[in-house]
């Protein structure tokens, strides 16, 4: 781990080398930042190069710990007995049930359900609750994709080579190289709408891998009031990919 001073501030980063880098890159996450060097760069060169840059790459990374915390602000859940959950626009009341079991279950007929052991203590119980929520979430938010990628797939003439829902820190969706969606699981505490909206942008991306003028078009023709639900997520920190 490598260390450069920005005024009374540490920027702490860590130097790595890849095969495919062409140049050398900053990459800024919640957890830290990272200089990508090409094969056969002397690593003085990036710890020269970070010296220069310093002062913007600290401001990035303060940027993206900011988004990263409001993220976590906007989607925390409550997960205690008789909390309210919105769930794709809709709102279900929280059961939790302290049993004799050794395994969790979830339910649900109207009511979300979870039993749990009742030697686990306050913390743990919620914790445990949240897992099983989110598990559940995450599910419906699949289920809710799949019924959705068809008819986009059918408009525009392609279709993702998978999707995946799961925890991610910084964007609400993306589509990388290979073809495959990523959803963040918690688009599924907002309206349907704004789930729909990011499944059109991830998928537009496999005609137009830029944010040009064909692309935002593209989208368009999917979601035709697509600027109302980025604006709504832009309020809320995140981004698409």
């Amino acid at each position: 781990m490598y260390e450069v001073s920005v005024g009374d501030q540490v920027l702490r980063y860590e130097i790595i080398r890849s095969a495919r880098a062409r140049n050398m890159g900053v990459r800024i996450f919640p957890s830290g930042v990272r200089v990508v060097l090409p094969r056969g760069v002397p690593e003085q060169e990036a710890i020269a190069f970070m010296e220069r840059v310093k002062g913007r790459v600290f401001r990035a990374r303060q940027r993206v710990l900011g988004q990263d915390e409001r993220l976590k602000s906007l989607t925390d859940i409550r997960c205690v007995d008789g909390a309210r959950i919105t769930v794709l626009g809709k709102p279900v009341r929280l059961r939790v049930l302290r049993e004799d079991r050794t395994r969790s279950r979830l339910t649900f007929d109207g009511v979300l359900t979870v039993r749990v052991d009742q030697s686990l203590a306050p913390a743990a119980c919620e914790h445990q609750v949240k897992r099983k929520v989110e598990a559940w979430i995450k599910e419906l938010v699949s289920a809710q994709v799949q019924r959705i990628v068809p008819g986009f797939g059918k408009q525009i003439g392609v279709l993702p080579k998978g999707i995946r829902v799961k925890s991610q820190r910084k964007q609400w969706g993306s589509c990388g190289s290979n073809r495959v969606i990523n959803l963040n699981w918690r688009l599924g505490l907002f309206p349907p709408q704004v789930l729909r909206y990011v499944v059109a942008h991830e998928m537009c991306h496999l005609r137009q891998m830029n944010h040009s003028q064909a692309f935002w078009q593209l989208v368009a023709s999917l979601v035709p009031d697509y600027e109302v639900q980025r604006q709504w997520l832009k309020f809320r920190g995140g981004g698409e990919g």
